[in-house]
Parts: structure tokens; sequence; C-alpha cells
């Protein structure tokens, strides 16, 4: 099995395609649908790359994949570290149309790059995109302006140094998706700065306290230059890099990655590589300060309750009670006398005379019981002359006076 693989891989290199780049200079490889001995038929979105390192899951951090669908294809650019090596790549490609998928492979060569950049022009330009810098008439047309104006002595070695998205570096997005994210580019030279790119880097000292400027915040003296080949600059992050900061002595952030190759096989992060941590603070935290939180609640409003509680007087609480117990009372008492007056109208007048003699002495009694009972607060006597009793606050109408019922003879 292991001969296998070293056959499928000895083919792989044997076949694939090599792309030359140079050290410090900025790279872009197309992928396009002639890579694959396919035709392009008009329809968007046709074909969908992916690339990775041969028997890898992921690129390089050097190196970023960008599609544009403004040149209908994808890209692989970057920047490739100061170390003379053969990066092998996969690239799959799958048509969407037919559902057909084909692989090539592709060496990126890393060469040294003679006269490397010892002074770079750090920009960024707020009106393009990443993909518009991969047009070549465009980017000579950047070039031109520092050769012709700016930086004339730079005319023979001026090449890219740096090319990223300004999304990727931090920036955000334009509110208007009309518009460019934006695009931060180096240029680097071997020859010294000129006389107008040290005045310029004086005209623009006092925006180097900002992080960015907004668009058409500050225009600057060659202004023009940038307008007329189509440029909107970002003056805040105009800087001169120079010779200890430049291409030449920049660190490089990755020399080979740790997921590459391990005696060109890939191996994957181990269990105990992974960093743990402890939740237990946080666990306490989340636990103990809601507890102690209603315990505190707790013992606040037990001590408002005590407190009120010893305020209260006892004769409020009395009169409650009283008022209570006599709120039965009138209920059961108006009761039994709507019971008994709607009972008298059926009633003969022998049998009228003897229920009043009967009732009188209790009703007398009760109606006693209840002026001694009540307060005077609390009831008031009627000035009616048919009224028998005393009514309360909460006593109901007396009942309606006695009418002879007819054709009975008079007392």
């Amino acid at each position: 099995m292991l001969i296998q693989t070293i056959i499928v891989c000895s083919l792989a290199f044997a076949n694939a395609k090599d792309a030359n780049v140079l050290m410090t200079e900025v790279f872009a490889i197309a992928l396009d649908p002639p890579m694959f001995n396919w035709t392009y038929e008009g329809i968007k979105d046709q074909f969908v790359y992916q690339a990775s390192l041969l028997d890898a899951p992921d690129l390089p951090s050097w190196i970023n994949y960008l599609y544009s669908e403004q040149h209908r294809s994808g890209f692989l650019y970057g920047v490739p570290p100061k170390v003379i090596d053969n990066i092998p790549l996969e690239i799959v490609a799958l048509n969407k149309k037919t559902y057909e998928t084909r692989v090539e492979n592709l060496n990126i060569v890393i060469s040294e790059k003679l006269n490397s950049a010892k002074y770079e022009v750090h920009l960024k330009i707020d009106n393009l995109n990443v993909e518009d810098m991969f047009d070549v008439v465009r980017m000579e047309s950047l070039k031109n302006v520092f050769r012709k104006e700016l930086w004339k002595n730079s005319a023979f070695d001026l090449y890219v140094t740096l090319l990223n998205s300004a999304v990727e570096l931090g920036a955000r997005k334009p509110p208007n998706p009309r518009e460019g994210e934006g695009v931060v580019i180096r240029l680097g030279s071997e020859t010294a700065f000129s006389t107008e790119l040290i005045e310029l880097q004086k005209e623009v000292t006092p925006l180097s306290n900002l992080p960015s400027c907004p668009r058409d915040f500050k225009k600057t003296s060659v202004e023009r230059y940038f307008r007329e080949a189509g440029f909107v600059l970002d003056w805040c992050s105009f800087h001169l890099v120079d010779n200890n900061n430049s291409a030449m002595h920049r660190t490089n952030e990755i020399v080979k990655d740790d997921y590459y190759m391990h005696g060109d096989v890939w191996q994957s992060i181990s269990k105990f590589d992974v960093p743990q941590r402890s939740y237990y603070n946080e666990l306490m935290v989340s636990l103990l300060v809601p507890v102690l939180i209603l315990i505190i609640l707790g013992l606040f409003l037990s001590f408002l309750l005590c407190f009120h509680h010893d305020e209260l007087e006892d004769e409020e609480s009395e009169i409650y009670f009283h008022n209570l117990f006599h709120i039965c009372m009138d209920y059961y008492y108006d009761h039994y006398i709507y019971k008994r007056a709607s009972h008298i109208y059926d009633m003969t007048s022998d049998q009228i005379s003897y229920s009043e003699t009967i009732h009188r002495p209790s009703e007398s009694i009760r109606s006693f019981n209840r002026e001694t009972t009540l307060s005077p607060d609390l009831c008031s006597h009627s000035n009616s002359p048919n009224s028998t009793m005393n009514r309360g606050v909460h006593c109901r109408p007396s009942p309606p006076p006695y009418v002879k019922p007819r054709g009975t003879p008079d007392l």
C-alpha cells in the first residue's frame, strides 16, 4: 500500500505544472477552464475551484484564493517566504453543468529575487477590490504614477511587495455594496525615496494618528495624478517604509506551516496539543452571585415586614373583625326578613295577627341586640316613620309596609 502511494505521488509530481514565483514579490496564478481542458460556455458560476496542498486539507497561510466573477476565474495570490522550495498544490475543479470533476497538480517553485526591495510605499486604495488589481493594465497605471511623477528612479525595478484586501486586514466594508472594499498594496524598489515622496510624507504626517480617513477627507498636492489613473487613496494610511522594515528584512510569518509536511506526510494536531481551559471560576460565579443576591433580598424583605408589622395598631385589626361580624349578621338578618315579608302576603288576617303576636317579642329582642352590638359610628337611625330598626352601613333596606289584602273585613 505504501509503495502504491509513493508511485501515485511520483506520477502527480511528474504530471504537475510548474509556476515560478520570486521571493518578496506578489504572484497571481489564474485558475480558468482551459487549465482543465474545458471551454467556457457563458454560464455564470459554471466552474468551481478548490485548491489545497497535496495530501493536505488547506493552503499555506501565505497563499490566498479568490474567485473573481469579473474575470470568471479563480486566483491564487500571495507573497512567497524567503525559502527556496517547491510547493505542490492540488486543484480540484467542478463543472456545475455536467457535475464533472477534474484534478490538476500545480508546483509553485520559489526562487530568490535579485535586488530585492529595500524601500516601500504603503498605500490603501478605497475604490477598488483585490480582483481589480489582477488587471495588468490597471496595475501598470498605478506603477506609472510613481515611475513618471513621484519615484522616477524606480522605473526599472519597481514591483508589488504586498497585496491584500482591506477587509481581511481589519477594515470595515463600505455601506454601499457597489463601492469597493479597499485594497492595501505596497510598491517596493531598491532605490532610495525621491524628494517628492519625502515631501508627500511630511504633508500627510498630521493624518498618521487617524486609523483611516473617510473618502474625500483629505486631498494632497499629488491627488490629481491618482485621480486621473482612477485611484482614490486613503491618505491616513499612506506612509513610507524604510530599509529596516522593507521586504528584504521583513520577518516571514511562516517558513513552512506546522501542518505542511513532516516526512512528506500530513499529520494532524494531537489531542494533547489542544489547549485546555478550566471553567470552575465561571461556574462558581454564575452560581454564587444569584444565590447571594437572593439571600440579601430575602433578608431585606423580612426586615421590612417585621418592622411594618410592629407599627400596626391593634385598634385597626379589631375594627376589621367587628365589621366582618356585622356583615355576616346583616346578611343573615336581611335574608330572614325578606322571607318573612314574602310569606305575609300569602297569609290571612288571623294568621297575620297570630304571627305578629308570636314574632313581635323575638323581633324586639333582636332589634335590641343589634342596637347594643353595632357601633354608633357604623350605624345610623333613619328618619322614615316606617322604619322599625336601626340601619347600619351594611344593612339592606327595610321591607315594604303592610298592605291589607282585598276582601278582608276591617278590624
